[in-house]
């Protein structure tokens, strides 16, 4: 349990710093008009959207890297060289996502005109996501740089760098969208702007360093091949796969929202804000997790891969029902928070016990995946998601939508969470099983 723990706390503070700034820029946008906070909410879903495809299929790289790490017990010079290929491999495939997925950005009105999204929202949130963009490949070179800390047990790190990167986004968005009066497009420059500073910080300073040093992307250069990108899209594409189809869920939720009204949509973003609170602080347990699990199927020690499984289901499970009891306790701050008027005060509260009962389902599956990715388990995984984001949680949406409205919505999304957590938790137990006879 103190392993976790020790893991998971500057990881869960990492990402809560992370859900900060995301805060800090919903914040910004309500400041902006009513019709910011909704405009920005879709740019930013049609980013993440993009995103997940990359950061999915490059992130990986931390489990290969903690396997790798379990490796060096038995193979010292094995290990170390299967660290290098996996962070060559990932930079190279960083760098060339980044190039394609940029042209994917060009069919993000077209899409909002198809989903009969509001006319007056769609251009600002072009403006926004044309923007954000730029922030591609520094995301994803900080989260290569966060996989190989990690898996070194070097959180603390990880931390300091979502602190630099929250002191330098706040005050550079803030200038750009009201001193230089860019709005939308200032806030996602900032963001651009901060990532990139701080991706190149925090390098420099990982590969200073005498553990790391030899593990520098541009040391032994000769070892560069696309052979070297094989391992992480077997993982990574069904892994992003996943991650699709989950987003599927939610931002399908989104253009549901868009359908009732702007003052529903502007909602759903702060409703997401919610969950993606309680899913970043589960992601820092399910991360640590994973990261113990990773190690100990590289030294092939399953009986450790089991005693994690089992402490960490307890801890997420218990801290999810705890925050859960506090959103539905306190709804008005949430609504102080985002300076909500009485009607959509009123809105919130008859949604959010809906959004609170998701947040326990939603760190089950989330725990269970990451468990599974630890032990290079992918595929069946991905066929679970799809049965119950699609399957069980769009249709339950959109069946719903009609007489519950953003109630309704989000009844859909928790189904469709529910449904994926009891199938991966079936699938982690059946895998445990069959290592530890």
């Amino acid at each position: 349990m103190r392993k976790i723990l020790f893991l998971a706390f500057p990881l869960i503070i990492s990402q809560l710093i992370s859900m900060a700034l995301v805060l800090t820029d919903v914040w910004m946008m309500s400041q902006l008009s009513m019709s910011a906070l909704a405009a920005g909410g879709l740019g930013a879903s049609i980013y993440s959207f993009v995103f997940i495809i990359a950061s999915s299929t490059v992130g990986c790289v931390a489990n290969l890297v903690a396997i790798a790490f379990g490796q060096r017990v038995a193979r010292p010079e094995f290990g170390n060289q299967q660290i290098r290929f996996a962070l060559k491999g990932a930079v190279l495939l960083a760098v060339i996502l980044s190039v394609l997925l940029f042209a994917c950005f060009t069919f993000g009105a077209n899409l909002l005109r198809i989903a009969n999204q509001p006319k007056e929202v769609i251009a600002p949130a072009m403006q926004y996501v044309d923007a954000l963009k730029w922030a591609m490949l520094p995301s994803l070179v900080l989260l290569i740089l966060r996989g190989l800390t990690s898996a070194f047990g070097n959180v603390r790190s990880i931390m300091l760098m979502s602190v630099a990167t929250i002191l330098l986004n706040i005050p550079i968005s803030y200038l750009l969208a009201f001193n230089f009066k860019l709005g939308l497009t200032g806030l996602g420059a900032g963001t651009a702007l901060a990532a990139t500073m701080v991706a190149i910080a925090y390098g420099y300073w990982v590969f200073s360093r005498a553990e790391f040093e030899s593990f520098a992307p541009w040391k032994n250069l000769h070892e560069y091949s696309f052979s070297l990108m094989g391992p992480l899209l077997a993982m990574g594409l069904p892994i992003g796969l996943a991650a699709l189809l989950e987003h599927g869920l939610i931002y399908g939720g989104t253009l549901m929202a868009g359908t009732v009204s702007i003052a529903a949509l502007a909602l759903h973003q702060i409703l997401l804000q919610c969950l993606g609170f309680t899913w970043n602080i589960n992601f820092g347990f399910s991360q640590a997790a994973a990261i113990l699990v990773g190690q100990d199927f590289g030294a092939e020690n399953y009986s450790g891969i089991k005693q994690t499984a089992i402490r960490s289901f307890t801890l997420t499970t218990v801290i999810s029902i705890v925050l859960a009891g506090g959103f539905m306790l306190w709804p008005e701050f949430i609504a102080t928070l985002f300076n909500l008027d009485i009607q959509l005060t009123d809105l919130l509260v008859s949604v959010l016990w809906v959004v609170a009962l998701a947040f326990v389902v939603d760190a089950w599956q989330l725990l269970a995946i990451n468990l599974l990715r630890g032990m290079k388990i992918v595929i069946a995984p991905t066929i679970m998601t799809a049965i119950g984001y699609w399957a069980f949680g769009l249709p339950a949406a959109w069946i719903l939508l009609k007489p519950y409205q953003l109630g309704g919505i989000w009844g859909g999304i928790g189904i469709g969470l529910a449904v994926t957590g009891v199938l991966l938790l079936g699938q982690l137990v059946l895998t445990i099983k069959r290592h530890n006879r």
